[in-house]
């Protein structure tokens, strides 16, 4: 091929990708295709909404702005009403470990005594046991033995579950961050040394994690849905001009009040998840995009429909039979469809 052969090729390959409008990348010499628009969230892996089961005051121990560390006490509901349960609990547990000694006591002295009968000579020990109307001997000591171990595990016991139930009730009063991550109190943030009045219907708290962060867009298209999943991902509009790509995660199946719909989750890149949290919540544009092979071409509808001229058609894809041929949709987008050229009979699948 001569030097002006080549310059020739090279210049009508430039017109060509500007007006079929792909970029390919240089490693792979993959195209990242535009698809459409899409109303989009950025949302936490885990949100945790925290609310009380009673009315009444709350102490809030954690202030600070920015993230908090997991096991971090954050707050107290009715903290004063919560210490006299504490102090109830003590009292209650020491009634029970001086009911169980008095009675341990009162079995011990019983057990020496026999101990102390079994060791008498024999004409002593049956005046004494038929005085006490008793026997003594190895069965009674054993059963005496028993009651003592019983009665001491009764009251652990009984301890223990005063004690499990009140740790149940404690982590319902005080609430401690579950994981490392982000806060938002839902209540006016009372002075230093006091205390909020909250209810018993709205979450006093709300805890996120935020080690990662998902862009999800509603799959409304069943077309698009059935596309390689692993093949999209998205670039978000941040505001200011500012942009963001983010890969496919995984999709999931939510309900609502319309039925089904499957959304599509892209993961947010580890070192923009700081900048990105602010729009957590927002509604946001989402433009989806596909990995489409070097060899797919991408289309302008408007200028398919220009080379239809007077001919009319139902659909894409009886236009493109006509003006396109051995050509299928791979995805039809908001303003280009993406084709690939069909495999003949005699063509290699490989």
């Amino acid at each position: 091929m001569s030097f002006l052969r080549a310059a020739e090729f090279y210049l009508v390959y430039i017109l060509l990708s500007g007006i079929m409008g792909y970029a390919c990348a240089e490693e792979t010499h993959e195209q990242i295709l535009r698809i459409s628009r899409h109303p989009s969230k950025v949302v936490p892996r885990r949100v945790l909404p925290i609310t009380p089961d009673m009315a009444g005051e709350v102490e809030v121990i954690h202030r600070a702005e920015g993230r908090v560390k997991k096991d971090t006490m954050l707050l107290r509901i009715n903290p004063e009403e919560l210490a006299l349960d504490e102090q109830e609990l003590h009292q209650q547990m020491e009634r029970n470990n001086l009911t169980a000694e008095t009675e341990i006591l009162q079995l011990v002295r019983q057990k020496e005594e026999l101990q102390f009968i079994a060791k008498l000579p024999p004409e002593r020990r049956m005046y004494v046991v038929q005085h006490l109307k008793a026997e003594v001997d190895e069965r009674a000591l054993a059963l005496l033995e028993r009651k003592i171990t019983v009665t001491r595990e009764n009251a652990r016991l009984s301890n223990e579950r005063l004690q499990k139930a009140f740790e149940k009730k404690r982590k319902l009063r005080e609430i401690t961050m579950p994981f490392d991550g982000r806060i938002q109190y839902h209540f006016a943030m009372p002075e230093e040394g006091q205390t909020a009045l909250v209810g018993t219907n709205n979450p006093v708290v709300t805890i996120a994690d935020d080690s990662v962060l998902y862009v999800v867009v509603n799959m409304t298209d069943p077309a698009l849905s059935r596309l390689e999943a692993s093949r999209l991902s998205v670039l978000l509009e941040m505001g200011g001009g500012r942009t963001l790509t983010a890969p496919w995660s995984h999709s999931k199946v939510q309900k609502g009040d319309r039925g089904e719909t499957m959304m599509y989750y892209f993961t947010v890149p580890d070192k923009m998840r700081g900048r990105v949290w602010p729009q957590v919540g927002a509604n946001l544009v989402a433009h989806l995009r596909y990995r489409a092979d070097a060899e797919d071409i991408y289309v302008s509808k408007a200028d398919l429909a220009q080379q239809a001229g007077e001919q009319r058609f139902e659909s894409w894809d009886e236009l493109l039979a006509a003006l396109r041929p051995g050509y299928t949709i791979v995805f039809n987008g908001e303003t280009h469809l993406c084709l690939k050229r069909t495999k003949s009979e005699g063509q290699s699948t490989n």
